[in-house]
């Protein structure tokens, strides 16, 4: 099987085909410092999965494959905007957060066998219309990577197309141009890593965790997040000085445990009330994070498919005084 293929049933397969997982014995973090809160059942947007949440100024937004929608009162009441969806299939590609505007970078229309890629790349500085910054650009041809923004500029780690992943790392001060800073980095050719900051130390996660701190020199943190099992398919966000992943695939069976850590290296458990789900999408806005989406079934044991669109926030409580 060419390794491209792999990647791609791998990620389809943490979004839509394992069954729920009781919880491994390991350290967990004492739920009592923090506080989950359903504010929906159900959203005004379709059930769904791999799609993005942002939070923009003092708005929330859902940047769904159907339409966007966004929130000026921390997501209790939703408005469909007029901001179509440019980028096309979300389960390739990203938007990206920079500058205090929504970058779309590229166009995919298709599926892992047959597809069309457009280097185009958008912007929307008011959230009601795109405007074409490049029909054409270098940005590299692949998809499977997830933009962030790491001094001032955009970047994007590896990826793949449809012979091979890559191993490199590219940066961009407008979103045209785009420069290989190294090749060959020493994690190796991956897919679908995340990538976040934390305490100005760039943390690059899949399985295993690497981290840098100028996007060129990588360290390994560790081999595993948890021993003895594969992690994959969750989203990642930081707050309250903790990188958190949600929606893990491990071994391949869901759990709605959730996993953190404060140095990227010793990552303890956490259970949560939402079901057990993949593909989700999170952000963190106002100081807690918002979560919605996910999907998971198509085993033996569970042949339906279960999709979401309940939102939840995730908040650190507040010492009360005596």
């Amino acid at each position: 099987m060419k390794p491209y293929l792999l990647v791609y049933l791998m990620l389809c397969f943490s979004c839509s085909s394992f069954s729920p997982k009781e919880d491994p014995p390991q350290k967990n973090l004492k739920p009592e410092n923090y506080v989950w809160q359903k504010i929906f059942d159900s959203a005004a947007w379709r059930k769904s999965y791999n799609y993005q949440l942002f939070s923009r100024n003092d708005t929330l937004w859902t940047f769904h494959p159907d339409a966007n929608w966004y929130s000026i009162d921390d997501g209790h009441h939703w408005m469909p905007s007029s901001l179509p969806n440019v980028i096309n299939n979300h389960a390739f590609l990203d938007y990206v957060l920079f500058k205090g505007a929504i970058y779309g970078l590229g166009n995919f229309a298709g599926n892992i066998e047959r597809y069309i890629y457009k280097p185009t790349i958008y912007r929307t500085t008011n959230m009601r219309t795109w405007e074409t910054l490049a029909e054409g650009s270098n940005l590299p041809n692949r998809f499977f990577y997830h933009p962030f923004v790491f001094k001032d500029k955009l970047w994007i780690i590896g990826g793949e197309d449809q012979q091979q992943q890559y191993a490199d790392i590219w940066n961009s001060d407008d979103g045209i141009h785009w420069v290989k800073q190294k090749d060959q980095l020493d994690f190796g050719k991956r897919s679908n890593s995340l990538i976040v900051q934390l305490h100005n130390k760039l943390f690059l996660l899949n399985n295993d965790v690497w981290s840098s701190v100028d996007g060129i020199h990588w360290t390994k943190e560790t081999d595993e997040i948890v021993k003895g099992e594969q992690i994959f398919g969750y989203a990642a966000v930081v707050y309250d000085d903790k990188i958190w992943l949600l929606g893990c695939n491990r071994n391949g069976q869901f759990s709605s445990q959730v996993l953190v850590s404060s140095d990227g290296k010793d990552w303890q458990g956490m259970n949560a009330p939402w079901s057990p789900r993949g593909g989700i999408a999170a952000t963190v806005h106002h100081n807690r994070i918002f979560m919605t989406g996910g999907k998971y079934g198509g085993t033996p044991d569970h042949t339906e498919f279960v999709y979401s669109n309940d939102l939840w926030t995730f908040s650190k409580e507040l010492k009360k005084d005596n």
